[in-house]
Parts: C-alpha cells; structure tokens; sequence
C-alpha cells in the first residue's frame, strides 16, 4: 500500500540575488535602469531650484554650504607656490619666486575677475559654494587689452544660464544635451548659454530665447560627476534635500502646536436641567433677552471664583510640546547628515551624545572627505585657471615676458595647498608625529604639509629666527624624565 504524498508548503530556496527579486513586497520598488542623464532630464531644474531654497531658507542648509566653504577654501584661500625646475631637476628659486609674484599682482581685487568685484580667494569660495548649491559652475576665459594687467580675467557663469533644455542633432554626428554641444565621441565642443537680453537679470533667464554659442577651450565646466559621460553636474545636497524638507515641514507643525499648547483657552457653556449641553442658537434667542451672566475671563494664582448659575467650563489644553520632538528630529538629522556627506554633530551642533572616540571618528572621516573635495577643486579648477593665466602673463607682464615661452612647461608648475585642521588631541598627535619621524617613517616635511605649511616657508622663518635670536633653546625636561648624557658630563665637571 503506497503511503500519500504531501508537498510542502514551503516554497523551494533558490540561490539568486534577493535585491533582484520582484514580489508583493518589492512592487513598488523601482525596477526601470536609468543613466544619471536620462535621470537629469526633467530634474535638474527643480533639484537646483530645492537646492537654493534649502540653502537660502533652511538652517541646516545655510550650516552646511558654510561647512563646504571653511573645510573647504577657509579664510585665506589655497597656498600657491611655483615649483619651476632646470633640467637636472634642481630648484629654481629665482623664477618660482617671479612667477609668484607675478600671480599675486593679477590675482588682486579688480585684475582677475570681470566685474572688478572679486578677489582669488573670492572666486575660490564662490567655486566651492556654487558648485555645491547648483551642482555646477562654469567660468569662461575672457581676453582683451581691457581686461587687466594681463589682459586675461575670468567670468563667473552660473549653472542655471547653461539651457538644460537645449537638445539637438547636428550635422556629422554631433549632439547637444542640455546646452552642451559634443562631437561624435561625447567630448564637449561648445556651450550654449542663455542670452536674456538687458533684462535678463530682472525677468530670470527662462525669458531667454537666444543662446550665446562659446566653444569649449574657453570654458571650465565645473562639477563633480557622478557617473560616466555625465552631462550635467548634480546639487551636492540631492540626497538630504527629501529629509530637509520632511523636517522643516515637522518643525513648522510642531512650533504651530506648541504655541497652540501654550495658548491656554477654556468655554463656558450652559447646562439644561437634565446636564446636556443646550442648542446654541436657543442660547443666542435667551440671551438677547435676558440679562447677560457674568463670565470670569481673567485669573490669578491662588484665587477660585464662581461660575454663574446653570453655567459649566470646558478648558482646551493641547498636550504639546511632548516627548516625542527631540529624539523625532534627531533621527531625521542623522539620516539627512547621512545624505550630506557630513557628521551629525557638524551639521547641527549637537554634542550631547558624542565622546571623546566618537567625535574624533567622525572629525577625521569629515576631513578626509573635505581633502577630497579639495583635490577636486584644485584639479578641475584652480591648474587649469593658473595655466591659462601663465599662457598670457609670459605675453603681456612686464617681469614674465623676458622669460622665455618656450619654457611653458618649466613655469607651469604650480602647487596648491589646501588648508588643515588643528589636531584633535594635540599632545597625543604631536607625540606620533616625533616617533614617525625618528622611525624614518615619516618626514619633517609632511609633517608641515599635512598641517597645512610649506616646508620651505617654515625652514626659512626658523633660520632666520636662529640668525636674529640665537639657536632655539631646548625645553626644560620634565619632571620624572631622565637627564640627557650632557646633563650627566656637566654634573661630574661641577662635582670633581
């Protein structure tokens, strides 16, 4: 006799990637593949647009886009030194040092910049914070024998002007996509900008109908791609701009019923004889006759009065502010700073939560990000403006031009260096820095460098210091550290 089978009810495992799977839990999840441009399309402009506000009308925001200015640029910019080489690869000083002078002179409020409004640092800041804000920049060469010392300044373009609804097919097999024009093989040819007229400025350039064609090799498009081939660059805050908005809508509701919670209210209303409540328009017919009661509408601490006859009160006492906002406002924060490339206690100040570990953990991972970002800045920007520059200063600067341009190369050596931070727990820090230069792991030189000097600037001010002062003195040992052999000679001198 064959015994029944009986299938199970558990469904069969199969190995396959969960993430791929579509079911009734996972329906609504996107399923569709699309590039980071088919995504830009139709969503740049409203991105920008949240960025702005979320940097213009968010507290959060206005933290974080000055986060990426200070870490960023701080407040004297990026140092520049030159370091022009001969061919047997020495330094040479003399002509690193008067092409650094050279730059400074153009680099001056009224030479670099077309409006005359700006300085380098300036213009460095404005890259960084506009780039963030808008997720991109552009800035066009300008030349001419009105543009300066140097007849060479930079015009300062925002995002928005580049027509992200320009698209075209042109003859050979070029494209434009969202306002850039691109050879057969997507290597950006020209930009096309919005032209508004006069009135540009007051009407917004979505009143332009004309576009200024400005070919490639003058223009610096400036924005961090997210992926290959990308056309447009993206607001650095896409990814917490959901969160910032959910929580200023939360805080808004949640001051709104505070202020309700605090606005204590009460409502005297009549009872007929059986205790229900009466119509209130048969109140309003009573009241026009008879004599009106006398209500109490004021109160003091301590004092009870009495109710007239046949009337009862019902306070209205919202129970708001509770328990729930703070750790509420936290978790959003987190997950928005999360989505900023930030920690939670520099984008809110927070500290309450935070140790010694924490804080340090999540101070080093910001810093790393910000030299990121610096590199960033200095690549795509800050090289290409001081090679530009150099190509003209080498024609037109009264010192520059008796060098040869021949050696362009030679010349266009500069190196930036973006600023440091303060150790944070400096004796600690200071100690491994001296145990890695004494292991010959590490030199004096990064040292100086990782803090934010150059090295020849910091040896140059210690020997002339020694010059004027004498040798720095060594510091006094301290108290249970064993004396040095020197010590120990002058001792036994003293004794015999």
């Amino acid at each position: 006799m064959t015994r029944p089978r009986f299938r199970s009810s558990i469904p069969p495992q199969r190995r396959s990637f969960q993430a791929g799977i579509t079911d009734r839990l996972t329906s609504s999840w996107t399923s569709s593949d699309m590039t980071v441009n088919q995504s830009l399309i139709g969503k740049l402009k409203p991105m920008r647009a949240r960025s702005r506000d979320f940097a213009r009308n968010s507290e959060y925001g206005r933290k974080f886009f000055s986060l990426i200015q200070t870490n960023m640029v701080g407040h004297a910019g990026f140092s520049l030194k030159f370091d022009c080489r001969r061919p047997d690869g020495t330094v040479d000083k003399v002509d690193s040092a008067r092409v650094l002078e050279a730059f400074k002179r153009w680099a001056k409020r009224g030479q670099c910049e077309v409006t005359g409004k700006l300085s380098w640092v300036q213009i460095q800041k404005l890259i960084a914070t506009m780039t963030a804000r808008d997720g991109e920049m552009l800035i066009q060469f300008v030349e001419g024998p009105t543009r300066g010392i140097h007849r060479f300044q930079l015009k300062l373009i925002p995002g928005h002007l580049l027509d992200e609804d320009l698209h075209r097919e042109l003859p050979g097999g070029g494209v434009i996509r969202m306002g850039v024009e691109f050879d057969p093989d997507m290597k950006p040819v020209a930009y096309h900008i919005k032209d508004g007229g006069p009135r540009s400025d007051i009407d917004g350039p979505t009143a332009a109908q004309k576009h200024i064609r400005v070919p490639a090799r003058e223009i610096l498009h400036l924005f961090v791609p997210e992926e290959l081939n990308q056309w447009r660059g993206v607001p650095w805050a896409f990814a917490g701009l959901r969160g910032a908005r959910h929580l200023d809508q939360f805080e808004e509701s949640a001051l709104v019923a505070a202020n309700a919670g605090a606005s204590k209210m009460g409502f005297f209303f009549k009872k007929e004889m059986d205790g229900m409540p009466s119509n209130p328009a048969d109140l309003a017919d009573e009241a026009s006759g008879d004599e009106q009661p006398e209500f109490l509408s004021d109160f003091e601490p301590g004092t009870f009065g009495v109710l007239p006859d046949g009337y009862d009160m019902k306070a209205f006492d919202p129970a708001y502010p509770n328990d729930v906002f703070d750790p509420f406002t936290k978790a959003v924060a987190r997950k928005m700073a999360t989505g900023l490339l930030t920690s939670y206690h520099s984008l809110t100040g927070d500290l309450t939560q935070v140790n010694f570990s924490s804080i340090r953990s999540g101070t080093l991972d910001d810093r790393e990000h910000w030299k990121l970002l610096q590199g960033w800045e200095v690549g795509d920007a800050l090289e290409p403006i001081v090679e530009a520059w150099l190509a003209r200063a080498l024609l037109y600067d009264t010192d520059l031009r008796q060098l040869p341009f021949t050696k362009f190369d030679k010349f266009n050596a500069p190196v930036f260096q973006g600023r440091r931070w303060d150790w944070v727990d400096p004796k600690a820090d200071m100690a491994a820095e001296k145990e890695a230069v004494a292991l010959k792991i590490k030199s004096r030189a990064q040292v100086i460098r990782e803090r934010g000097g150059d090295p020849e600037q910091v040896w140059t001010e210690i020997e002339a210091e020694e010059q004027r002062l004498g040798p720095v003195a060594q510091p006094p040992p301290q108290p249970g550290q064993q004396p040095s052999a020197a010590d120990d000679d002058d001792d036994d001198d003293e004794a015999a």
